[in-house]
């Protein structure tokens, strides 16, 4: 990457395209920038001040790891790192396997689905959700002569390609496209993708895709999850907590990444009440915040 991403004149041509946005309320502009050295730096020039690209994407979220430690060491850097940019999360795209299966939350994908959507939606940044996650769509694994990605079919059986990540939305549990498509679909729909259509989770009100609903409505009203500063605090695997504060709101947000039952010690916090209206339940005992498997709490402090 010589003569692409890291040319000076980039940051000016970005100038004018942010001139021309300006005039056109409503629009933004994402900028996927990659794993170059600096990237950090980078993402901070093409991102700054509001004169540039409104936000940039991140990748730092779609490994393998996802301890609460590396969530918080990847969350840090980035925000740290931008500045006065701004940050568009993802937890899943087209070139990794779901979250949901990527992250070890596939025996329970009712519970996981939910909490992975919360986490990346209470992040400092916009978040970027990859269809199928509101559904809870594990990784499918496509037969080899079904595959489409070259990748897969050259590293076969040792890396099986992207496809499993890219098969169709299920939007009906019964035709054979699952109202992807009234033909043949360039991916199977597995059956298990099927059984999770958003025909079947609509009629379901604990289904991931009321919850995830349900979340993101509530979500809207809450100025410090959409604007406010973002703060780590000290916390044991397997939970991730942090305090958004914009002004006169400051909630803290805790997620219990793990398959078991867990307390957040919450001395020295002061008083915490309970914020409703977003789907998940705990419980405030002496210990602490009890938070149920693949859990999460968001308090007024």
């Amino acid at each position: 990457h010589l003569y692409d991403k890291n040319r000076p004149e980039n940051l000016a041509f970005l100038e004018r395209l942010r001139a021309l946005l300006s005039e056109f309320p409503g629009s933004t502009t994402v900028g996927e920038l990659g794993t170059d050295e600096n990237v950090y730096q980078m993402m901070a020039d093409y991102t700054k001040d509001g004169e540039r690209l409104h936000m940039a994407y991140s990748f730092e979220l779609l490994t393998k790891r996802h301890e609460a430690s590396h969530v918080r060491r990847a969350v840090e850097s980035m925000d740290s790192g931008l500045k006065s940019g701004w940050a568009s999360w993802a937890l899943s795209n087209h070139d990794v396997p779901r979250v949901v299966s990527r992250w070890g939350g596939a025996d329970d994908p009712d519970r996981f689905g939910p909490l992975a959507v919360a986490l990346v939606s209470s992040l400092r940044g916009s978040p970027c959700l990859y269809q199928g996650e509101e559904l809870g769509l594990t990784e499918a694994d496509i037969p080899f002569e079904l595959l489409q990605d070259p990748y897969g079919k050259r590293f076969w059986p040792e890396y099986k390609g992207r496809d499993g990540c890219r098969t169709p939305m299920p939007w009906t549990e019964a035709d054979g496209g699952a109202g992807f498509t009234n033909g043949t679909p360039w991916l199977p729909v597995p059956s298990e993708h099927r059984v999770r259509a958003v025909s079947a989770q609509e009629r379901d009100p604990t289904s991931v895709l009321n919850r995830v609903r349900q979340f993101l409505s509530w979500r809207r009203d809450q100025p410090a999850l959409r604007a406010g500063t973002m703060t780590f605090l000290d916390a044991p695997e397997p939970i991730v907590a942090f305090i958004r504060e914009d002004g006169a709101q400051k909630i803290l947000c805790v997620f219990n990444m793990g398959a078991d039952a867990t307390v957040f010690p919450t001395e020295g916090l002061g008083a915490l009440t309970a914020l409703n209206g977003h789907g998940f339940e705990s419980e405030m005992t002496a210990k602490g915040l009890k938070l149920p498997p693949r859990g999460a709490a968001f308090m007024r402090m």
